[in-house]
C-alpha cells in the first residue's frame, strides 16, 4: 500500500515515550515557576547560579516592572519561555544548593537562640557546656556578658544584654561551621 504513511520512524529496539499534553503543560508551569523563583533570589545568589546574559537581564527586567500584575505575570511567562530553550539542571542544582545553605543557616540561628536562653537561665554551668562543645568560644567574654544580663535591673538591659549574648555564640557558631 502506497498510501500508507509511516509517522514512527521506529526499529524494534527503540522505546517511544508518548508526552500528553498535559504532562507538558505541568512541565512547562514547573519551569515558570523556577523563572520566577529566580526572580526571587538576592543578586548575590544570582551571582552564584549558572545563567546566560540573556536570562540576567529579564531576571534584572522583572525587578523593574512597575505593574505588578498582568505585566510581571507575562514577564514570569517570557521568562519561562527563555529557561524551556535552556538546560535547567544546573539552575536547578544551584538552586537546591543555595535552599540548603539556607537551611543550615538557620539551624545555627536556632541553636545560637538554644544556647542563649539555656545561658540565660542556668550560667555558668551553660556557658561551661557551650564552651566544651565549642573550645574556639571565649569562656571570658560569656561569662562577663552572662553577669551584665544577672545584673541588669531593667527589662531593657536585659533584652540588650541577651542580644549580645547571642551574637558572641552566633559568631563562634558561624565560625565553626566555616
Amino acid at each position: 500500500m502506497e498510501n500508507d504513511v509511516n509517522f514512527y520512524d521506529v526499529d524494534e529496539n527503540d522505546d517511544i515515550e508518548i508526552v500528553s499534553k498535559s504532562q507538558l503543560k505541568r512541565e512547562s508551569q514547573a519551569i515558570t515557576r523556577l523563572g520566577k523563583k529566580l526572580t526571587e533570589l538576592s543578586a548575590a545568589q544570582l551571582a552564584d547560579i549558572p545563567l546566560d546574559e540573556p536570562v540576567r537581564e529579564a531576571i534584572a527586567l522583572a525587578h523593574k516592572i512597575q505593574n505588578k500584575r498582568s505585566a510581571l505575570k507575562r514577564h514570569y511567562l517570557f521568562l519561562g519561555k527563555l529557561l524551556r530553550a535552556r538546560d535547567i539542571d544546573p539552575i536547578i542544582a544551584a538552586i537546591e544548593h543555595i535552599d540548603k545553605t539556607g537551611q543550615i543557616e538557620i539551624q545555627r540561628h536556632h541553636q545560637a537562640e538554644r544556647w542563649r536562653d539555656q545561658i540565660t537561665e542556668q550560667g555558668f554551668d551553660a556557658i561551661e557546656s557551650f564552651v566544651s562543645l565549642q573550645p574556639d568560644a571565649d569562656r571570658q567574654k560569656l561569662r562577663q556578658l552572662w553577669r551584665n544580663y544577672s545584673q541588669a535591673k531593667s527589662d531593657g538591659r536585659k533584652a540588650q544584654a541577651s542580644r549580645q549574648i547571642y551574637k558572641d555564640l552566633k559568631a563562634v557558631l558561624d565560625n565553626a561551621a566555616s
